[in-house]
């Protein structure tokens, strides 16, 4: 009864790991997708000549960028607790936008 027991508990530490681990990769990727996704926008915008290179709208499309995500975690069934993990998403979305743009406006030249 007791192994059981023990058992029951090993199996619900495993789960709770699992849905843990699952959590931290949805919270990883998908503000890298996001970050992406606004440094291609960023550059289709400033080849087509709607930016100029004086212009901070790339950061705008970024920051929004961070801002539709509010409303995507909840699609995937993920809960943000806190300042802390919104100011993770902001900086892993931010810095994969920075990485994509600049990368695609070095292939430009």
């Amino acid at each position: 009864m007791e192994n059981d027991k023990r058992a029951r508990q090993n199996r619900k530490k495993e789960e709770k790991e699992k849905a843990e681990y699952k959590e931290g990769l949805i919270k990883t990727l998908t503000p890298l997708l996001f970050g992406a996704l606004a440094g291609v926008i960023s550059y289709v915008l400033y080849t087509s000549g709607l930016l100029k290179p004086t212009s901070e709208d790339g950061l705008l499309i970024a920051i929004l960028m961070v801002l539709v995500q509010k409303f995507v975690y909840p699609l995937l069934h993920t809960s943000l607790e806190g300042v802390k993990d919104w100011i993770y998403i902001s900086f892993i979305t931010l810095s994969c936008w920075f990485i994509f743009f600049t990368l695609l406006l070095n292939n430009l030249i």
